[in-house]
């Protein structure tokens, strides 16, 4: 029910509950006030009789007086001798049955008083015929009352819980995704009410539900022919990954004979010597690569780790792009941090951290590397100069392919940011980006003991 009927739903209801009540108060109370008010009539006359006789003085005319009123009758003797009498008795009280019936009465009271015998009656007065009216005007009420409930009881039940009955058997076949016995069960007579509005409900949402099944079924080939496409890229990728094993073990073995020449000068050995490093590393590299592609569940494979040997090697691979950009890198770390992670997660992770690094600083400025233990978490901080952070966008900078103005490296792909969330969010860490004193600072937060998600 809507408010406006609630409200008159419960005005109604408490004005025949308080109709009920006065009933019922007036049913028991007015006996007990006409039988209180009828005694004090019969006490007030019988004293005014009393007081005459005293008096005794023009007691005929004084008694007639009282007795005017038809409501009583009046007899009075004195030793047999008829003082008065409201009846034609002749003074023979033995001779009241011929004028007055005892039902016909409410009291009668014989008695003696000085020397004198009284007899006095009295009939129902006007209020007694109203109380007898009144008793049944109370009868037919409560049964008007009755039959009034009964047609209440009636209108509830046919108005309000047959369909709130069929209400709820609706909603339990939509439960079960049963349209047609919703939409059959909610056909109502009422186009205005409730179940009405359900059996439109229900068509429309079976008529969306059919489309949507069908835009599944496309959805389902679209997403078959994307795997597809997926599954074929995947092995074109491992196959373009796997031929640059063969020049790059061609560039190894090459530099490997350079280096048995002894007539080579020593500078150009150490830089040999450097490039057949970088060289090593690039082929574990996409080793690894190919490894994590053929195989995923390697990726997440946890195990205790040192983060400081990666830092050092993560740095060392940066180090010539550092010194041709002028970047100087102010490290702080203590020996060694062990944390439960991946070991690519950990290496993709610094390698994000310090690729953003050089390419968002300007040229000869400095940047911070702090890491340091707190209880059980590492906090890795990382704050470099910025050229303009006006121009970043610090909100979405771990949004898929986010790309700051400020970036000059053509080349970005805008997963730099968000490879470092979701690896800090796999290992239920926390991050965040924000500029301070004209500066980008990147604070990670995560568990020593290296929980997982």
């Amino acid at each position: 029910m809507s408010g406006l009927s609630n409200r008159r739903f419960k005005l109604v209801v408490g004005l025949y509950i308080f109709l009920i009540a006065s009933v019922v108060l007036l049913f028991l109370f007015f006996p007990m006030v006409y039988n209180r008010a009828e005694k004090q009539r019969q006490d007030q006359k019988i004293e005014q009789v009393e007081t005459i006789i005293k008096e005794n003085r023009k007691l005929s005319e004084r008694l007639s007086e009282v007795a005017k009123d038809s409501t009583i009758e009046l007899v009075v003797l004195k030793q047999q001798h008829l003082i008065y009498e409201s009846l034609p008795l002749k003074g023979n009280l033995s001779e009241l049955k011929q004028f007055v019936r005892k039902e016909n009465l409410v009291f009668q009271k014989t008695y003696e008083y000085k020397e004198y015998v009284i007899w006095i009656a009295f009939y129902p007065e006007r209020i007694q015929k109203q109380f007898n009216q009144l008793i049944i005007f109370i009868c037919l009420l409560i049964t008007a009352l009755v039959l009034l409930m009964i047609l209440v009881i009636y209108y509830i039940y046919h108005e309000l819980l047959e369909p709130l009955k069929k209400l709820r058997t609706s909603i339990l076949a939509l439960k079960k995704f049963n349209f047609d016995q919703a939409i059959l069960i909610t056909e109502f007579k009422d186009e205005k009410g409730l179940l009405a509005d359900l059996s439109t409900f229900s068509k429309e949402l079976k008529t969306n539900m059919d489309e949507i099944g069908t835009k599944f079924t496309d959805l389902e080939l679209q997403l078959q022919a994307e795997q597809d496409l997926n599954a074929y890229k995947k092995k074109l990728i491992n196959s373009l990954i796997h031929d640059l094993k063969t020049p790059l073990s061609i560039m190894i073995m090459s530099v490997e004979l350079l280096l048995e020449n002894e007539r080579l000068p020593e500078a150009v050995k150490n830089q040999l010597s450097e490039l057949l490093k970088r060289q090593n590393t690039t082929l574990m590299n996409i080793n690894e690569i190919l490894k994590a592609s053929n195989q995923q569940l390697e990726i997440v494979t946890d195990e205790p780790i040192d983060l400081i040997p990666i830092i050092r090697q993560t740095l060392d691979h940066f180090q010539v792009l550092m010194k041709n950009k002028g970047l100087f890198g102010d490290i702080n770390m203590p020996q060694h941090v062990t944390l439960k992670m991946s070991q690519i997660e950990a290496e993709q992770l610094l390698h994000n951290i310090l690729s953003n690094v050089i390419n968002y600083s300007p040229a000869n400025e400095e940047f911070t590397l702090d890491v340091d233990e707190k209880g059980d978490h590492l906090i890795l901080t990382v704050s470099n100069e910025v050229d303009d952070l006006n121009q970043i966008d610090f909100e979405h900078v771990f949004d898929l392919f986010y790309h700051s103005q400020t970036a000059k490296n053509e080349f970005s792909t805008g997963l730099g940011m968000y490879t470092i969330a979701a690896i800090v969010q796999r290992n239920k860490g926390t991050y965040s980006f924000y500029p301070h004193e004209g500066k980008a600072y990147l604070t990670i937060t995560l568990p020593i003991k290296g929980e997982t998600l």
